[in-house]
């Protein structure tokens, strides 16, 4: 008997350690994320949010590209990743960080090749 309380004591640390590593991956990637409603022109920003729309688009004759819809709760965002078809991880409802310089494309503000982070579904969103 004494063994299996053992266990449970052991997966409850192990639970705990878990959520508070979510907690701090969290904290780290999304210090400094604006909402997506107040992105502009040209500046350099932090957005978060969800992959709402995924298709792979001809840039030129010869350039393939990944282009995402990013949503939070203020707006939504095209991010497009030249001469890439896919990049792993990357599907629909997907959580990421993008970090970038916003410029206009195709008539809609857009950010191109921009550093982005894969967040695990546990991480809450902030907008």
């Amino acid at each position: 008997m004494a063994l299996f309380s053992r266990n449970k004591d052991a997966e409850a640390r192990l639970a705990a350690q878990t959520a508070a590593a979510f907690d701090e991956l969290g904290r780290l990637a999304l210090d400094g994320v604006v909402p997506i409603g107040d992105v502009e022109w040209r500046a350099q920003v932090k957005v978060a949010g969800r992959v709402k729309a995924l298709r792979v688009q001809p840039w030129s004759e010869k350039i393939q590209s990944l282009e995402l819809t990013l949503v939070d709760g203020t707006g939504g965002i095209t991010v497009v990743f030249l001469g890439r078809r896919s990049i792993g991880g990357i599907k629909l409802g997907a959580r990421l960080v993008v970090e970038g310089t916003v410029a206009e494309t195709r008539n809609q503000l857009a950010m191109l090749n921009p550093a982005y982070q894969l967040l695990p579904h546990e991480v809450a969103l902030p907008f």
